[in-house]
């Protein structure tokens, strides 16, 4: 374990960067009391974690009208979640593996490069055709956002604020993410095309790539060491250290094995990562991912729908939809003041069980009132659950295959989001909205179950937790 330096202790000597090790790397940056980030850097990540929520909620309210003027019906109107969905996970492992041999750089630059431009040329769409290929390509991009910015901040935080960084970004989005939400209304009713400009919105991400460079979206200093380039590494860290009041160089003693450890053992290949001693851990975060996302997108695509089924009027199902971006304010402001004072696995559980309590409480028909309530305690879950699942999805694996790893879980987890429409929808169109939430409620269970089995990574450092 690391300690403190006394005060009146002489400082230690710095490390030449050709010692610098993984250990060394990891109990500097614990030490720190907050991350050595710039501001650019902070709304760099707030744009990306704030568009990517955009774009999947985006496409709850738009539906209706893209459903009404390109004609979508039937197969048709579940082609673009579907292929969006595999474009997600396309990305995922194709940018995270990227971000693990080549950087975490490079890995975002593409996958934000992506998302921009499909979100943009989705404004575009003249048929379902063209509308299911966009949708794709944004998936592409969407595949990696989430998962490498999580990773990201996870590898560039002390132990005690993981969590919590995640936390305000995620708060933050969620403000944002609100008054867009409302904005979009008059956007919506002024013109049959309102969707248009909704999803071109979301090509705005493209401003942050200028910020990806060495001033503000840094090279992870934990990948570089782990790649064997310790003097990047530790000018990367003295950078940091400087920015938060920290003599560059060490503040910290690191026990002669941490000193020791390998740092230049290079990538893990992705299929160690379902072999020993890692195939549990892919396993269970795969495994919870994929239950949740089935039900987490077959609830969101199809929200209005299962509202007007249940008898509530087209225009009031999507207000209901906007409104249900009000409550992940307070689970945000929970998630903040919670995520670092109990186990990761533990929120991830509470919030899948209010969404199941929640749909539910839908299913009860007892009006709109009643449907209000369910609808907004279930974002509550949602949001709730969302910054310590992502957190404990990167925390688990090792540094030099992080990328991929959480990339992979994610990715490939919403691989049940593809199958949403052909679990949810038919059950939806033929049987009606109730059977369609039991079978949600169903999967949200086995979800729950799944993520009881993890590990435990509170307050842990990542090299601990990877051992």
């Amino acid at each position: 374990m690391m300690s403190q330096t006394p005060p009146d202790a002489p400082a230690p000597e710095p490390p030449s960067p050709g010692s610098v090790s993984a250990g060394n790397v990891d109990a500097r940056i614990d030490a720190m009391a907050k991350v050595g980030l710039s501001r650019a850097a902070w709304f760099a990540l707030m744009l990306c974690f704030f568009f990517a929520n955009y774009d999947i909620s985006v496409l709850t309210i738009t539906l209706p009208s893209m459903r009404d003027e390109l004609g979508l019906a039937g197969a048709a109107l579940g082609y673009p979640v579907t292929w969006n969905l595999v474009g997600y996970c396309v990305g995922a492992y194709a940018f995270g593996h990227i971000a693990d041999r080549h950087g975490r750089q490079k890995g975002l630059a593409l996958t934000i490069a992506a998302l921009g431009l499909g979100g943009f040329l989705t404004a575009f769409s003249w048929d379902v055709w063209s509308l299911t290929f966009f949708r794709f390509l944004t998936g592409c991009g969407m595949g990696a956002v989430l998962a490498l910015c999580s990773a990201y901040i996870g590898e560039l935080a002390p132990k005690h604020q993981r969590g919590g960084y995640l936390s305000r970004l995620y708060m933050v989005g969620t403000v944002l993410l609100l008054v867009i939400g409302f904005a979009s209304l008059p956007v919506l009713s002024a013109s049959s095309s309102g969707w248009r400009y909704l999803l071109a919105f979301g090509g705005l991400v493209l401003l942050v790539l200028p910020l990806i460079n060495d001033r503000a979206l840094v090279e992870s200093p934990r990948w570089l060491v782990a790649m064997g380039r310790s003097a990047e590494a530790d000018r990367i860290v003295r950078q940091m250290e400087s920015r938060v009041g920290l003599p560059p160089g060490g503040a910290v003693s690191v026990p002669d094995a941490a000193e020791t450890a390998t740092a230049t053992d290079g990538r893990l290949p992705a299929r160690a990562l379902f072999r020993p001693p890692y195939q549990s851990r892919m396993l269970i975060v795969l495994g919870f991912w994929f239950a949740f996302y089935i039900a987490m997108y077959g609830y969101a695509s199809y929200l209005p729908l299962i509202l007007e089924g249940i008898g509530i009027s087209t225009s009031d199902a999507v207000l209901v939809s906007v409104f249900t971006r009000a409550m992940p304010l307070v689970s945000g402001l929970a998630a903040v003041l919670l995520v670092e004072r109990m186990e990761r696995r533990t929120m991830v559980i509470i919030g899948t069980l209010v969404f199941a309590a929640s749909l539910l409480l839908i299913t009860l028909n007892l009006g709109e009132t009643v449907a209000t309530v369910g609808a907004l305690f279930s974002s509550f879950g949602i949001a709730f659950m969302a910054t310590p699942a992502y957190t404990y999805t990167a925390e688990v694996f090792p540094t030099r295959a992080r990328g991929t790893a959480s990339a992979i879980a994610d990715g490939v987890g919403h691989l049940g989001g593809a199958v949403a429409p052909l679990v949810v929808l038919p059950v939806l169109t033929s049987f009606g909205a109730r059977p369609a939430s039991f079978v949600m409620v169903g999967l949200l269970l086995i979800a729950a179950g799944i993520i009881r089995l993890g590990v435990r990574t509170r307050d842990r450092s990542l090299t601990e937790i990877a051992s």
